[in-house]
């Protein structure tokens, strides 16, 4: 990419991802643009593609983004649907696999370049809710340089939080080197995609079970963070979960 420094995806188990019949990936951070999920949704990595493919999956998205004209069209297009539940249970009865950003709009405003990069998280269950309702594994997945596009701006951030909070979108302020807006930093961009973790099948998760799945689920990301970020070109980045 001319505009983006986008490197290969890395796949940690390619063949247990194959194995999966159905799986939901969480993609993480959002990020100004989210454009870890989209290249995972348009198909941009072809060792991703050959194993996961993209016409396998749908990829739940902010129902805000939907009632925009020609964006709608085009998410439509890439397979995105609703991040509703009913339409989440749906796909999954249905035989697809689901791609999500647990972060939402909320990570979105908050993207920030620095040496530490925030995931908001800790109190995000819904997708691990889903995974135990349906039985599928979890696929976490962690975009390196996601953060470190954009500096954002903090004017009127009062506003624009309220905004995110009231009506579920994210006004962005980003800025890139010299202060121009929207031009990104070159900084390497590079997906790394977890290996599947086997989910329990529990149709109704208590409180207790949702909880010890989640942090399982955090841990892992965690994990796969620390695992990767030197090779990544990332070697004293930190991670928050907030």
């Amino acid at each position: 990419s001319r505009v983006f420094n986008i490197k290969n995806t890395v796949i940690e188990d390619p063949e247990k991802l194959a194995e999966c019949k159905q799986y939901i990936i969480a993609v993480h951070p959002h990020g100004v643009l989210s454009l870890d999920h989209f290249l995972t949704i348009a198909g941009y990595s072809p060792s991703l593609e050959q194993i996961a493919p993209q016409e396998c999956r749908s990829a739940l998205s902010a129902g805000a983004v939907f009632k925009i004209p020609v964006l709608r069209e085009l998410l439509l297009g890439l397979g995105c649907v609703d991040a509703g539940r009913k339409t989440a249970d749906l796909c999954l009865e249905r035989g697809l696999s689901l791609s999500v950003v647990p972060g939402g709009e909320r990570e979105q405003l908050i993207a920030q370049r620095g040496p530490v990069e925030k995931v908001v998280l800790q109190e995000r269950k819904g997708f691990v809710r889903l995974a135990l309702r349906h039985g599928v594994p979890l696929v976490p997945a962690y975009c390196f340089g996601e953060l470190q596009m954009y500096r954002q701006s903090s004017l009127l951030f009062g506003l624009r939080s309220w905004v995110q909070r009231k009506l579920g979108i994210a006004l962005v302020l980003p800025f890139g080197p010299y202060g121009l807006p929207c031009v990104p930093f070159p900084d390497p961009i590079c997906l790394v995609v977890g290996a599947p973790m086997q989910m329990p099948h529990i149709p109704s998760p208590s409180d207790d079970e949702l909880k010890r799945h989640h942090s399982r689920y955090m841990a892992e990301l965690e994990s796969l963070f620390h695992r990767h970020k030197s090779a990544a070109g990332y070697e004293k980045m930190e991670l928050e979960m907030i």
